[in-house]
């Protein structure tokens, strides 16, 4: 089982604080018998050294970040805007996972466009930023899109305001993809739950 957490936008100091409390609490409590095998941060971190920091430390193996289209006024800069995670399930399949901020999707969020990416990539499922509005889309290509929105709930032009994240639990043996998506609503961290299966190269739900 490959373990991802998919995050971003926290806009630090700019338009938000602090990360809340409650969903560095869940990260915490998400691995505190397991750490994510791997963190996407979608960018515009901006000035976050502590949340970083802690990404870091809940993170087994890599933490991929690309480059948000406010970090020029950060210390992440000099990221790329495309990274990419490619994981071998048994026999002759894989997945591959892409990760861009999507500044330059226009309109912005727009999910034909990003799956258009995807295909150009080679992506099977594409985690992208940007809208601060948390949505998960699986096309009629089977391509799933995944965006956690912001991690502080910052302000955007189409932002829901929640603070959130997603964790994608992935097998290698089954090809079932499991997606968490973690939201921080009226006081509390509330969960819901997709289940899809990765299947002759496709993403499909799980019936």
């Amino acid at each position: 089982m490959v373990r991802i957490l998919a995050i971003g936008d926290s806009h630090i100091p700019r338009r938000a604080k602090e990360v809340p409390l409650k969903i560095i609490e869940k990260l915490k409590n998400l691995t505190k018998e397991e750490l994510f095998d791997y963190t996407f941060f979608t960018g515009d971190v901006i000035d976050a050294p502590d949340f970083m920091e802690l990404l870091k430390n809940i993170t087994k193996r890599d933490l991929f970040i690309v480059l948000g289209n406010m970090d020029y006024y950060g210390g992440n800069r000099d990221a790329p805007i495309y990274r990419e995670l490619t994981l071998n399930f048994n026999g002759d399949r894989r997945v591959v996972i892409g990760l861009t901020h999507g500044a330059q999707i226009s309109p912005r969020g727009d999910t034909f466009q990003l799956e258009q990416l995807a295909i150009e990539k080679g992506y099977n499922v594409l985690i992208s930023g940007h809208t601060h509005q948390e949505e998960i889309t699986l096309t009629n290509n089977g391509i799933l899109l995944l965006n956690p929105g912001s991690v502080t709930g910052a302000w955007s032009f189409i932002a829901s305001g929640i603070p959130s994240f997603i964790v994608l639990n992935i097998d290698e043996n089954s090809g079932i993809l499991k997606v968490s998506l973690f939201r921080l609503k009226h006081g509390d961290i509330q969960e819901t739950k997709y289940d899809y299966l990765f299947k002759d190269n496709k993403i499909c739900t799980l019936s």
